[in-house]
């Protein structure tokens, strides 16, 4: 009986622990179970990284083919300015080269029929050539063998001057004698010619540089006009002043010092009394911005003798205090 009830106490114990150990499972809060985090999509972000280091490389890319234009340029630029500069260091002194080709046009086309002579002649010329490889051909340039007469040199002037690739052509226009003697008695027949001579150069220094010939004389004068420019000419209210101006300021500008002609000219210049003033003819005026520009043609005369001197002039003028003023001469 002791028993039974030692039981029942033990089974009451159990239930209330299990009762209690139930009830403290209610108070305890189960963790939430959080959502399982989904990878971010990181493609856009790569796509985006991708496109602007592309994007970069094209802009220096592009600014690499900048530079190395600009450089090019550049380059470009000093390169023509070593050859201009080049050139004008070898540019022809045509009064150097005139000077040391006189010597040689005097032994060139003056010969004398004597043995002597012509050697001498020879060894003088050879001397104004430039050095060759093949000097045997050199030394034929001025053989004159089977020669019947003399030659005399009576004048020569320089003609013209021609630059050619890599050398410079002078042309003297001569005159001279070809003197023959039949039957002891002397022909003389005059010539005239153009004697050509190629020349170059090394800084100061010629040699000719291959065979002088001769040529016909050509004429100089050619077919040229002026272009002028189709402007209406100006015929306003202050025409006359200055016509009247002009008249005054070459009357001027023909007598007075530079001092006095300051007071009219931005850049004084002046007869000083040489000549004359005359007369102002073919007066054409045109509106140019706040001025007028002024060609005319100023005859001037010679004090002594009274001869005329007719020059044309353009004349940039100006209303500076109510008085004209130029502000720049041309003499054209």
């Amino acid at each position: 009986m002791k028993k039974k009830k030692n039981d029942g106490k033990m089974a009451i114990r159990n239930n209330s622990i299990l009762s209690a150990f139930k009830k403290k499972l209610r108070t305890v809060k189960k963790p939430e179970k959080k959502p399982k985090s989904i990878p971010k999509d990181r493609s856009k972000m790569i796509a985006i990284g991708i496109w602007s280091m592309i994007a970069t490389l094209i802009f220096f890319a592009f600014l690499s083919v900048l530079l190395s234009i600009n450089t090019r340029s550049v380059v470009n630029d000093i390169e023509r300015n070593q050859v201009k500069n080049s050139k004008q260091k070898e540019e022809v002194s045509i009064v150097a080269g005139e000077r040391f080709l006189s010597g040689f046009i005097e032994q060139y086309i003056n010969v004398k029929n004597e043995n002597d002579a012509i050697e001498q002649r020879h060894k003088k010329l050879m001397a104004y050539l430039a050095k060759e490889s093949d000097e045997l051909e050199q030394e034929t340039l001025f053989a004159i063998s089977g020669a019947q007469g003399d030659r005399v040199l009576n004048n020569y002037t320089l003609y013209n001057v021609k630059q050619e690739k890599e050398e410079t052509l002078f042309q003297y226009k001569i005159e001279y004698s070809n003197i023959v003697k039949v039957k002891k008695k002397e022909h003389e027949f005059k010539k005239q010619a153009l004697l050509n001579i190629p020349l170059k150069n090394k800084g100061d220094q010629f040699a000719v540089s291959g065979t002088p010939y001769i040529s016909e004389i050509y004429d100089l004068k050619g077919d040229i006009v002026n272009e002028k420019e189709d402007r209406e000419e100006y015929d306003g209210d202050q025409s006359a002043a200055i016509k009247e101006f002009l008249g005054t300021f070459f009357r001027k500008y023909a007598e007075e010092t530079k001092d006095e002609m300051s007071y009219v000219m931005k850049k004084p210049e002046t007869l000083n009394g040489h000549l004359v003033f005359g007369d102002v003819e073919n007066i054409q005026i045109y509106k140019k911005g706040d001025g007028f520009e002024v060609s005319s043609i100023a005859v001037f005369k010679e004090k002594e003798t009274n001869l005329p001197v007719k020059e044309r002039f353009t004349l940039s003028v100006v209303k500076n205090s109510g008085q004209y003023y130029v502000n720049q001469l041309k003499h054209q």
